[in-house]
């Protein structure tokens, strides 16, 4: 609330300047004064509008950044158009030239904003689609990793040693580390994607015959070795990403 009343003192502030400047500018308050004083005018609020969105993290968008970026450009140019026609023609001549060149400005402007607002729209919405697709590869990969941990520990239920507990501890580790690799690293490197399904496969596997034959400690020291190097993978994609 307190910079929005700044920003109207600051607008109404500049505004009595203009109207002051120009004043002792113009011998005579004809056709061509109020023209200067109401584009200056017109320019210096948009400008100053402006202000706001372009300081404000919420408000910058694509299009709210590309329709602040085309009014500043509209805002300036309009100025500089009037300022230029009026030191180049008598305060009696003709305004047609001085209009035509003002419509034709606002003309472009309109065509160029609309166009920009279109395409960034269409930016914005891909956008939103991209980050809608990360999301929901993210919930995906997630459950597939929060299921081989439940099948993992379900089939290794009836195993009680030292090494189920250290093997069950060593895996969830390395799942934690996988869940905690960016959406949008994955996204773009769907090659990692597969070869960590592929390895945690293999685990699987592993357990699963570990599951069958208790005993074997061949299948266990396999299993072992294959977190491992899962593992080291692992530390290996999060340093590189």
């Amino acid at each position: 609330m307190k910079n929005k009343v700044i920003l109207i003192i600051t607008v109404l502030l500049v505004i009595v300047c203009t109207i002051i400047i120009y004043t002792l500018l113009f011998e005579e308050q004809n056709k061509l004064f109020y023209i200067n004083v109401g584009i200056a005018c017109l320019a210096e609020i948009i400008l100053l509008a402006n202000i706001p969105i372009l300081s404000n993290e919420k408000l910058l968008t694509i299009k709210n950044v590309s329709l602040s970026i085309s009014l500043n450009l509209f805002a300036i140019v309009i100025f500089l158009w009037t300022a230029g026609c009026s030191l180049l023609m008598d305060q009696d001549s003709n305004l047609k030239t001085l209009y035509i060149g003002l419509l034709v400005i606002t003309i472009i402007f309109f065509i160029v904003n609309g166009a920009t607002v279109i395409m960034a729209g269409g930016v914005t919405e891909k956008k939103a689609l991209d980050i809608q697709s990360t999301i929901e590869n993210k919930k995906m990969f997630s459950v597939s990793i929060d299921n081989y941990w439940i099948e993992t520990k379900n089939e290794l239920e009836n195993i009680n040693s030292d090494w189920k507990d250290k093997t069950l501890q060593s895996f969830k580790i390395v799942l934690d580390k996988i869940s905690m690799i960016p959406a949008n690293k994955l996204d773009r490197h769907l090659e990692i994607v597969n070869e960590l399904t592929e390895k945690l496969n293999e685990i699987h596997e592993l357990f699963q015959k570990v599951a069958g034959t208790p005993e074997q400690s061949e299948l266990q020291s396999r299993a072992t070795l294959k977190i491992n190097q899962l593992k080291n993978y692992v530390q290996i994609i999060k340093s590189t990403l």
